[in-house]
């Protein structure tokens, strides 16, 4: 039997094959059944996080390069999740809830808007009432399109791992034209959102006293219906980050309730 190795990002954890993939057990979602619209052969992101799973992000003359493949055509992207989702329906596979996520951030992709149409009409065909979410980097959400796209989903997760520049710069490292100022407007202006922030010590560190207060100053300016506090659980892309103990992440949250009044929960 012929065996295929899994493609792996940058720091060897391996990427997701294909435009489905799970069921997997997620610690904020249950079981999710994961939706990427990207290429499968490298990370499509327009954010270098210095914790990705999935290592660094490809730049001129890397991964990107090496290979042939692109973003697939709306129609074959289409027809590869009919086919996973007829066969996963026939299997009685447990879902508890759909997430556009995949190798990179889903919204680059050029027909987002259409994709989101369809999924949806896919998930009241063969996932009736089961919820559709998105986890996007927040960077995309200012573009009318977008917010149109992202307004049609059940839930929608977004990044904010810092409230300043400077630590959005070392964190998340932007690979374009990343503005704040313009995505806390676009994220205050997005209906339902959950703010999603990860929280790393070691070679980079945004939990210090003057960056929370900037971080907590952009949470009561979104005013998002809820806030999820977490630290990294697998391989980052930087050697050097390091896990935030739980006591920190839990005093994090606790000013974060005190001050802005918004439900934060911390996932360990």
């Amino acid at each position: 039997m012929e065996y295929t190795l899994p493609v792996l990002g940058t720091n060897g954890y391996p990427l997701q094959e294909g435009a489905v993939y799970g069921p997997i057990h997620s610690r904020r979602f249950g079981y999710s059944l994961g939706i990427n619209p990207l290429p499968v052969s490298y990370k499509f992101c327009d954010f270098d996080c210095v914790y990705c799973q999935y290592g660094w992000t490809p730049r001129t003359g890397s991964l990107a390069k090496k290979t042939d493949e692109r973003l697939k055509p709306l129609t074959q992207l289409l027809s590869e999740i009919k086919t996973s989702f007829q066969e996963m329906t026939l299997k009685k596979m447990p879902v508890d809830v759909i997430t556009i996520a995949g190798n990179g951030e889903p919204t680059l992709y050029p027909d987002f808007l259409k994709f989101v149409e369809e999924l949806l009409e896919f998930r009241d065909y063969y996932y009736p009432k089961t919820p559709v979410g998105i986890l996007s980097d927040s960077s995309q959400c200012h573009r009318p399109e977008i917010k149109e796209a992202l307004e049609l989903l059940d839930d929608r997760c977004m990044k904010l791992d810092a409230g300043d520049p400077e630590t959005i710069e070392k964190i998340n490292k932007p690979v374009g034209g990343f503005n704040l100022k313009r995505t806390l407007e676009a994220l205050k202006n997005l209906k339902d959102v959950t703010i999603q922030s990860l929280f790393v010590q070691g070679s980079f560190d945004n939990t210090r006293p003057n960056q929370i207060d900037h971080w907590i100053e952009a949470v009561a300016y979104v005013k998002p219906k809820a806030v999820q506090v977490y630290t990294i659980d697998r391989p980052p892309a930087d050697g050097g980050i390091e896990v935030v103990p739980i006591a920190r992440l839990n005093e994090i949250a606790e000013l974060c309730r005190k001050i802005t009044g918004v439900p934060t929960e911390v996932f360990d």
